[in-house]
């Protein structure tokens, strides 16, 4: 949290004077990274950001933006849309909650990210810089894709998953919703990753592995059974 207000992301805004508001649901670091990356994005500006369980972060401002509380937000409901500033799967709780209050979510891609024309984002789904996702994909809700991460053709991605800078998931796989795909792992093609099952940074998946377990190593091996996401 911060006082001080961040001069490039506000004359971003300015020069957008009639960009969609943009609400970050999150104040932490990640938030402050996806208002960075909002900044270069055409059509939305980046007008606060939404705290749902320290109400004393309210009281502050945060990259010269006003923080606001999760129960407030229903009177920006009507022109505001919000993406969520969160990695872990477990976000679904925020969304659900933004969601009760009528917030609408955006989806949001940076221009140096390459989505085919010929594949699909869902709302509230988060493209970040580097990203390459190839043709005939389909990537579900609430889909964070940090930097650099590549998706394959023909592949499936389901709601709330999270995938990490430099992942590297091929052609033809199925990634089950909640699932977190952790840095520099890799997918080989056709592939399914279970519901809410983690792969750990820089795994090799060259199984399908199944829901709620935690996979590591070169090539990836059971670790830990009955998780739910990360």
């Amino acid at each position: 949290m911060t006082s001080r207000s961040n001069g490039a992301s506000q004359q971003a805004a300015s020069e957008q004077p009639h960009a969609k508001p943009l609400l970050i649901l999150g104040t932490h670091m990640l938030a402050i990274e996806l208002a960075d990356l909002v900044s270069e994005v055409a059509g939305y500006r980046v007008v606060g950001f939404v705290e749902n369980q320290e109400p004393e972060r309210c009281r502050e401002t945060m990259e010269g933006l006003p923080v606001h509380w999760i129960d407030s937000i229903g009177d920006l409901a009507r022109d505001h849309y919000a993406v969520c500033g969160i990695s872990t799967t477990h976000r679904i709780r925020f969304i659900e909650q933004a969601s009760a209050h009528g917030i609408r979510f955006a989806t949001v891609v940076h221009p140096t990210a390459r989505v085919s024309t010929k594949s699909t984002l869902g709302a509230g789904t988060i493209i970040s810089a580097g990203v390459q996702v190839a043709a005939c994909t389909q990537i579900g809700k609430y889909v964070f894709v940090n930097r650099g991460a590549l998706i394959g053709h023909h592949t499936t991605i389901s709601d709330y998953v999270t995938i990490q800078p430099g992942a590297n998931i091929a052609g033809a796989c199925h990634v089950g919703e909640g699932a977190y795909i952790g840095m520099g792992a890799i997918v080989i093609e056709c592939k399914s990753i279970g519901a809410h099952s983690v792969i750990g940074a820089g795994a090799i998946v060259n199984r399908d592995v199944p829901a709620n377990v935690e996979v590591v190593g070169r090539p990836a091996r059971v670790v830990k059974t009955n998780v739910a996401g990360r």
